[in-house]
C-alpha cells in the first residue's frame, strides 16, 4: 500500500503548472449526468432527471470554498451560516447541515457528509471539510434517504451523502484566472492551468488559491491557502491512470456563541464578540483553530470488455492541527482548552462495472482505516495569568492512538423490462470501533501528545476499553420505477442507512465521578454500543413538459437505536445510548420552469418532520420523563422554501434568490424558540468573449440584501435539553469577482 501511495504522489508532483476556475454554469439535476466544463449538482431521485441551469455554485457560494453553500437550494437540505464565505461555519466541531431534519454528523460521528470520487477522504473533527476549491470539481451528487449500495461509502451514511467528482485535465491548454474581493476585507485569488494533451498521452493541471477575510464583527480573521494538482496517463485504449493531490492550510478565528437569553436582543448578538484583552479568558485569539491537510488519491481504470471496467482507487488523507476555545468548568472557573489533532486515514476501493443479461452491475470492495479522533485522544487546559500569558494547568484527557476500521462489500444492479425498471443492491458493512485506553496524567507537563505517551503513564482501567467493538450488518436498497411515457415516471424506493456515535467517551470522562460511584467501567458502555439504523421509504413521480419539470416525493423513515440520554436499568445509570426510536416523514418537491429562452426559474419546498416516537426516561423512578414523543428535534426546521430566477439580457444575467426557513428550537422540549427567517440574495453577471480570452466574467453578488438579523447556527443535539448555544446569521455582504478564461 505504501508503494502505491508513493507512486501516486510522485506522479502528481511531476506536473508543475498553476490554474484557476471560471464563473461556470451550474446545473441542479436529479440524476447522474455531468458535463466537463460546468459544475453539475445532482440529486438521486428514483433515477429520473430534473434540471435547473444557472450560475448556482457561484451565486450561492461566491467564495467557491463551501460545498454546503453550493447545494443549499435543493429540497430538504438545511444549511446555516455565520460566515458569508463558508470557512467559519463550524458548530460543535462540524458543519451545520441536515438532510430531511437529520444531522448526519452529530454525536461525535468521525465522518463527514462529503465524499470525493466516491471515497471517504475527509473526517471529523478537523480541518478537512473546506480543503477543496469548487472550481476543480465538475459534479456534485446529493443522496438523501434511499441511496444505491455504491454511494455513501464510509463510516456513516445516515440521512444522506454528498459526492464530488474532480474536474479532469482539459485536452487543450487552458488558463483560468479569478480575483475576488468583498465585504470585511475579503480577498481571493484563484489560478488554474491545464497543460493540454502532452506527448505520451499525459494531461495535467495544477491550481492555487489564496483567500482571507476579516470576521464581520469582533477581532480575528480566516486565512486559507490551497494547492491541487492532477495528472492522467492513457496506456493504449484500455488502461488509464489518474492521480490527484490536494494541500490546504487554514487558520480560522471562531465567532462567539450566545445563550438563549442573550439572543433575545439581536442587536446585541450582531455586535458582541470575543474581546481584545489577552488577560481575559474571552480573548479572541484564544478561540481559533488551525489545520494543515494533505489528500492524495489515484484511479487505475482498466477496460475489460466493451461494457465492463475495473477501477482501483487507493487514497490517503492527513490532518494536523488544533482547536483552542474558552470553556467553563463545573466549578464555574474558566480555562482555555487546546485539543491537538494529528490523524490520518487511508484505504482502497476496488470497483467492477459490467453488463450481463441486459442488467447493469456495479460491485466492489472498500477497505478503510481512520485514526482518532473522534473520540478525542487528548485535551489540555491552560490558565491566563495577569500578564496575558497562557500557563499550562493540566491534562484533562490522554488516551491511546487507535483507529477505526471499515470493510464494505457491495453490489448494485439495474434492469429495465418493458415500462418498468428495477434497481437494487446490497451493502455488507464490517465496522470496528477503536480501542480506547485512558492514561493517568498526573505529573505530565506541557508536552506534546506523543511526548506525553512516551512518559509511559499508568493505565486507568476503569476508563478504558481495550477490547474493540465490531459491527456486522447487511444493508439493502431497491427502487422500482414505472415509466408511463417519455414525460412521466413513477417510482418507489426502500433502503437502509447507518451511523455509529462515539461521544460516549468524552461524556464518560466528564462524568467520571458519577460512573465511578456506580462502579461502571467504560468498557461496559463501549460494549453496549449499537449502530443507529434508518429504514427509508420513498414514493414519487417525475413529470416534465417542453419547458417545465417537477418532482414531488413523499417519504417515511424509521430510526432504530437512535442515540439519546436514557436511563439504563441494567447498569442503573443514564448516559448517551442507542436505545431510542424516532420517525421522520414529509414531503418535498422541486420544479423548473422556462417560460422564455432567456428566463429560467427553479424552486423547491420541503415539509420535514423528524421526532422521537417515545418519551425519554432519565432516571429509575420514572419521574424524570422528557415528553418528546412527536416533537420536532432541535435545530430542524419543519418547512423550507427556496427559489431562484435567472434572467439574461444580452451579456447581462440577473439572478435573485430567496430562501425561507421556518421556526426552529434550541432544545427538545421546545422552550427555546428561534424565529424563522426569509433571506434574499441578488447576483449580477456580465459575460462575453474579449481581449483574446474565450470568456471574461464579471460578477457582483449581494448576500442578505435587506440585512435581516436572525439566528443561524444552533449548537445542540437531538436529545440535549441544556447548554445550547447560538450564533447569528450572515449580515449584508457584497462580493465582486472577475474571471478570465483563456
Amino acid at each position: 500500500m505504501k508503494k502505491i501511495f508513493l507512486l501516486v504522489l510522485l506522479l502528481a508532483v511531476s506536473e508543475t503548472a498553476f490554474g484557476s476556475g471560471t464563473a461556470s454554469d451550474v446545473q441542479l439535476i436529479a440524476a447522474n449526468n455531468f458535463t466537463a466544463e460546468e459544475i453539475v449538482v445532482n440529486g438521486k431521485k428514483g433515477d429520473v432527471l430534473q434540471r435547473v441551469t444557472g450560475r448556482e455554485s457561484e451565486v450561492l457560494n461566491p467564495s467557491q470554498m463551501s460545498v454546503y453553500k453550493a447545494i443549499n437550494l435543493m429540497p430538504s437540505l438545511s444549511q446555516q451560516s455565520v460566515d458569508p464565505y463558508g470557512l467559519a461555519d463550524i458548530v460543535n466541531y462540524h458543519e451545520s447541515f441536515r438532510f430531511r431534519g437529520v444531522e448526519a454528523t452529530a454525536g461525535g460521528v468521525p465522518a463527514t457528509t462529503v465524499n470525493v470520487e466516491g471515497l471517504p477522504v475527509t473526517g471529523r473533527p478537523g480541518g478537512g471539510a473546506t480543503i477543496y476549491d469548487l472550481e476543480n470539481f465538475s459534479n456534485i451528487s446529493i443522496y438523501s434517504g434511499v441511496m444505491p449500495a455504491y454511494a455513501g461509502l464510509g463510516m456513516a451514511d445516515v440521512g444522506g451523502k454528498i459526492n464530488m467528482d474532480i474536474r479532469r485535465p482539459e485536452d487543450k491548454f487552458d488558463l483560468q484566472l479569478k480575483e475576488g474581493v468583498g465585504s470585511h476585507d475579503f480577498r481571493r485569488t484563484f489560478v488554474r492551468i491545464d497543460t493540454g494533451l502532452l506527448p505520451g498521452d499525459i494531461k495535467g493541471f495544477v491550481s492555487f488559491s489564496d483567500a482571507s477575510a476579516d470576521k464581520w464583527k469582533g477581532e480575528g480573521d480566516s486565512k486559507r491557502k490551497n494547492v491541487m494538482g492532477g495528472v492522467t496517463k492513457q496506456f493504449g485504449d484500455n488502461v488509464k491512470l489518474e492521480t490527484f493531490v490536494t494541500y490546504s492550510k487554514g487558520t480560522i478565528h471562531a465567532y462567539m456563541p450566545f445563550t438563549y437569553s442573550q439572543i433575545s436582543n439581536l442587536d446585541y448578538v450582531y455586535s458582541a464578540d470575543y474581546g481584545t484583552d489577552p488577560k481575559k479568558y474571552n480573548y479572541y485569539d484564544y478561540n481559533k483553530n488551525e489545520f494543515e491537510d494533505w489528500m492524495v488519491m489515484a484511479n487505475l481504470e482498466i477496460k475489460t470488455g466493451e461494457h465492463s471496467a475495473l477501477s482501483i482507487k487507493p487514497y490517503y488523507w492527513s490532518d494536523n492541527g488544533y482547536y483552542m476555545e474558552t470553556i467553563t468548568l463545573a466549578n464555574s472557573q474558566n480555562r482555555i482548552r487546546r485539543w491537538d489533532i494529528d490523524h490520518d486515514l487511508k484505504g482502497i476501493l476496488a470497483e467492477y462495472k459490467t453488463t450481463a443479461a441486459s442488467t447493469d452491475l456495479d460491485m466492489g470492495y472498500l477497505y478503510h482505516t481512520q485514526s482518532r479522533p473522534g473520540p478525542p485522544s487528548s485535551w489540555k487546559n491552560y490558565k491566563v495569568d495577569s500578564n496575558g500569558n497562557l500557563v499550562f494547568d493540566q491534562w484533562t484527557l490522554l488516551s491511546n492512538d487507535s483507529s477505526h476500521e471499515l470493510q464494505t462489500l457491495f453490489i448494485e444492479g439495474k434492469h429495465r423490462f418493458g415500462d418498468f425498471q428495477i434497481e437494487g443492491g446490497l451493502k455488507y458493512v464490517i465496522y470496528s470501533l477503536p480501542s480506547v485506553i485512558t492514561y493517568n496524567t498526573a505529573g505530565i507537563g506541557n508536552v506534546s501528545y506523543y511526548d506525553a505517551l512516551a512518559t509511559n503513564p499508568a493505565v486507568v482501567a476503569a476508563s478504558s476499553a481495550p477490547d474493540a467493538k465490531t459491527f456486522r450488518r447487511l444493508f439493502p436498497d431497491i427502487t422500482l420505477s414505472r415509466i408511463l411515457n417519455d414525460n412521466v415516471t413513477f417510482f418507489a424506493s426502500y433502503g437502509e442507512n447507518y451511523v455509529t456515535h462515539v461521544d460516549i467517551y468524552p461524556y464518560y470522562i466528564q462524568q467520571l465521578s458519577y460512573f465511578t460511584s456506580k462502579g461502571i467501567t467504560f468498557q461496559q458502555l463501549w460494549d453496549k454500543k449499537v449502530m443507529e439504523i434508518s429504514k427509508n421509504f420513498e414514493i414519487g413521480v417525475k413529470a416534465k413538459g417542453n419547458n417545465w419539470s417537477i418532482i414531488p416525493i413523499f417519504y417515511y423513515t424509521k430510526h432504530d437505536n437512535k442515540q439519546a440520554v436514557l436511563y439504563d436499568d441494567a447498569l442503573g445509570a443514564y448516559y448517551p445510548m442507542n436505545n431510542a426510536e424516532a420517525d421522520g416523514y414529509g414531503f418535498e418537491v422541486e420544479g423548473e420552469y422556462k417560460p422564455l429562452k432567456n428566463l429560467k426559474c427553479y424552486g423547491s419546498f420541503s415539509w420535514n418532520k423528524f421526532c422521537f416516537s417515545q418519551d425519554i426516561n432519565s432516571d429509575a423512578s420514572g419521574n424524570s420523563v422528557i415528553r418528546v414523543k412527536g416533537t420536532q428535534v432541535p435545530d430542524a426546521p419543519e418547512f423550507l422554501a427556496k427559489g431562484m430566477i435567472s434572467y439574461t439580457i444580452g451579456d447581462f444575467t440577473i439572478t435573485p434568490i430567496v430562501r425561507y426557513t421556518s421556526v426552529r428550537y434550541g432544545d427538545v422540549l421546545h422552550q427555546e424558540k428561534v424565529d424563522g427567517a426569509t433571506l434574499f440574495d441578488l447576483d449580477f453577471t456580465w459575460s462575453r468573449s474579449m481581449f483574446g480570452f474565450k470568456n471574461v466574467d464579471c460578477s457582483l453578488s449581494f448576500l442578505n440584501i435587506f440585512d435581516k438579523k436572525y439566528i443561524s447556527l444552533i449548537s445542540t443535539s437531538d436529545y440535549k435539553t441544556l447548554k445550547t448555544s447560538y450564533l447569528p446569521g450572515v449580515p449584508f455582504t457584497v462580493m465582486a469577482t472577475v474571471a478570465f478564461h483563456y
